[in-house]
């Protein structure tokens, strides 16, 4: 369901029965601006003038607010929608107070009788619009532009929910348009007023859509984004230009921003590197800040990732707010693309003069945690602990470079979070309302499945060359990730001399290669949380393969006993490590772990098939040890000795 505050249905415009344009599908939504382009003639004016209920339509609907435009009384309609045309008539002895004062007859009756809260809102719409010396004047002696300021600020004076425009920049100087384009700005993104005009200047256009809709001879297109609709190709058609016309008005295309450039070798392939939404997070809150502290926007911003990998992008937009500031980061997954990719991370940045403190909080498509057991307590934005390190670490930069001593209010949000992290684990793990915050390295190295495999299987071929060369039984540890490499380093330092590979998800793949490497005892040392899996049979243990971690919690809770309460706990944890919660509450870990132990050996031997002596060590980075298969812990006592 889309929450469009202005929306058409199937509509139609024109004069008399034939149709300019049909099946016209266009929406706004408030704190929108959705710019009008297109030739002269092809029908702005009249769309315009069709959502404001000038026009009837020739078919179809336009709902405001979720309700047939038609279905508005006159003052009802004036009261929710304001449009602002080119002034021709002209007026006897009406000062541009009083012209301005006719905004307010949606509230005032036929009468016109102001209140001072009237008067009040007409001085105030008159200093919106910077138009407050010409109060007295008559409307008929002033310049043209000075006119159109008139005009906007009678629009404001009916405290519309939506303002629709046509043209509005006509007759004033470059100065005057970017001031009147930057009034709208503030009301749209400041105010939450939805916002529809009609530009013929494409550059002030480009610079003012947040979303765009073209209108030519052939019809009127759906809704655009700026990148879009201001396409050369897209100009080129829209305008019927050639490319030379083109490139005489505005100049040869420019070259797309330069994308973030780290690449890893994967196999004989290069792929390029993406950053993590912990990444876009802290490099938003930077610009905002930098905005802030300075008064100029950045045209990029950067960080030192902790990998150590220097992230440099330009924002996709940074602007002043009424609380502050807000700098719009676009995630890039690099080779690696998913469901985050592309997605706009803004971190709104304000002031705290008066402390030092440092306020990280989650807004609109950051989920929130609600299960115990994440990287954050329940009721907490699902913002993870590296990235707030991040964040905090790029604001005391900016800080210092700007010789500031005050702390920072910082909200991220996630433009279409909300609806993407439907499509992702978080609900299913208790994250509510929106999208994770995450990222350990900053960075996201790419890795289709092949090239993983190869990459396996090339350390596998060094660890064989290893253990060929060293004495006895050929010797070789597991390890999904850098979480079980420390784990064995800190706990089995002794162990430092054998090889070992890192198996990422393809627990089974790597179990065939160690066998057809020729290994005789294998070693698998694992987080709880990709290991139980193998309890289940299941050797490739990537959630979108499988993630049945609490159902498998469940079943062997069950078969030790757990009585109906504790099986449904353990089915609605979030982790691996609220289900051991779960299990000490009731007194029921040493049997249950020892069950799903008994599990995973007999799965690891299942696929091992008899080609070499394996097992298996579990660990929680919360609960530490939490034992290991029985042929573990015979290789174990075998290796110490």
């Amino acid at each position: 369901m889309n929450d469009f505050f202005c929306e058409t249905q199937n509509l139609a415009m024109g004069y008399g029965k034939a149709p300019l344009a049909e099946a016209i599908a266009l929406g706004v939504r408030r704190g929108q601006i959705l710019t009008l382009i297109g030739p002269n003639g092809a029908g702005k004016s009249t769309l315009l003038k069709t959502l404001a209920g000038q026009l009837a339509p020739l078919g179809g609907t336009v709902l405001l607010g979720g309700q047939d435009l038609a279905a508005y009384t006159g003052t009802a309609r004036a009261q929710r929608l304001a449009l602002m045309l080119p002034h021709t008539r002209r007026t006897e002895l009406t000062t541009c107070f009083e012209f301005a004062a006719a905004g307010r007859i949606p509230y005032t009756g036929r009468l016109g009788i102001l209140s001072e809260a009237d008067k009040q809102a007409v001085r105030d719409a008159l200093a919106l619009v910077g138009a407050s010396h010409l109060a007295d004047r008559d409307f008929n002696c002033i310049s043209d532009g000075q006119r159109q300021r008139i005009l906007l600020a009678r629009a404001i004076c009916q405290q519309p929910e939506i303002l629709l425009l046509d043209e509005p920049t006509s007759f004033l100087d470059i100065k005057g348009k970017i001031e009147l384009l930057t009034i709208l700005q503030k009301l749209a993104h400041q105010q939450h007023l939805a916002v529809i005009v009609s530009l013929h200047e494409l550059d002030m256009a480009q610079k003012i859509a947040d979303a765009v809709v073209c209108v030519s001879p052939q019809g009127v297109s759906g809704v655009l984004t700026a990148k879009e609709a201001f396409a050369p190709e897209n100009i080129q058609a829209l305008y019927d230009l050639s490319r030379e016309q083109y490139e005489a008005l505005f100049g040869p295309p420019k070259p797309p921003k330069p994308k973030f450039e780290h690449y890893v070798r994967s196999g004989q392939k290069l792929l390029r590197c993406g950053y993590t939404t912990g990444t876009c997070a802290a490099l938003g809150a930077a610009g905002a800040a930098r905005l802030l502290l300075t008064g100029t926007p950045p045209e990029t911003v950067a960080l030192r990732t902790p990998k150590g990998i220097v992230v440099e992008v330009a924002p996709l937009f940074c602007r002043k707010t009424d609380a502050g500031a807000e700098c719009a980061i676009e995630k890039d997954g690099g080779d690696d693309v998913d469901v985050t990719t592309g997605l706009p991370v803004i971190a709104s940045v304000a002031l705290l003069p008066d402390t030092t403190d440092i306020r990280i909080s989650g807004g609109k498509g950051v989920g929130r945690v609600t299960k115990p057991g994440l990287d954050q307590p329940v009721g907490e934005a699902a913002i993870n602990h590296v990235p707030r390190q991040m964040i905090a670490e790029a604001l005391k930069r900016e800080a210092e470079n700007a010789c500031y001593t005050g702390g920072f209010a910082v909200t991220l949000s996630i433009k279409g979070g909300e609806e993407v992290a439907k499509r992702t684990f978080n609900p299913h793990i208790g994250v509510e309302g929106g999208l994770s915050v995450l990222g350990t390295s900053g960075i996201v190295e790419p890795m289709s499945q092949q090239a993983i495999l190869d990459t396996i299987q090339l350390e596998m071929n060094q660890a064989a060359l290893r253990a060929k060369a060293a004495p006895g039984p050929r010797r070789l540890i597991l390890a999904p990730g850098n979480y079980g490499l420390d784990y064995l380093h800190g706990t089995y330092p002794e162990f430092a001399v054998l090889p070992v590979v890192k198996t990422s998800n393809f627990i089974g793949d790597t179990l065939d290669m160690a066998a057809a490497a020729g290994f005789e005892e294998v070693l698998l040392v694992g987080h709880v949380g990709k290991l139980v899996k193998l309890a289940g049979g299941i050797m490739n243990t990537h959630s979108h393969t499988a993630d049945c971690r609490t159902e498998l919690f469940c079943t062997h809770a069950a078969l030790c006993g757990a009585p109906r309460e504790v099986c449904a706990s353990l089915m609605d944890a979030a982790t691996t490590d609220a289900c051991l919660e779960i299990l000490d509450a009731a007194g029921l870990r040493e049997p249950v772990l020892k069950s799903l132990l008994s599990a995973i050996q007999l799965h690891l031997d299942r696929r091992a098939a008899g080609a070499f002596r394996v097992g298996a060590i579990l660990f929680s980075n919360q609960n530490g040890p939490l034992g290991q298969t029985e042929a573990a812990a015979q290789l174990l006592q075998h290796w110490k000795e």
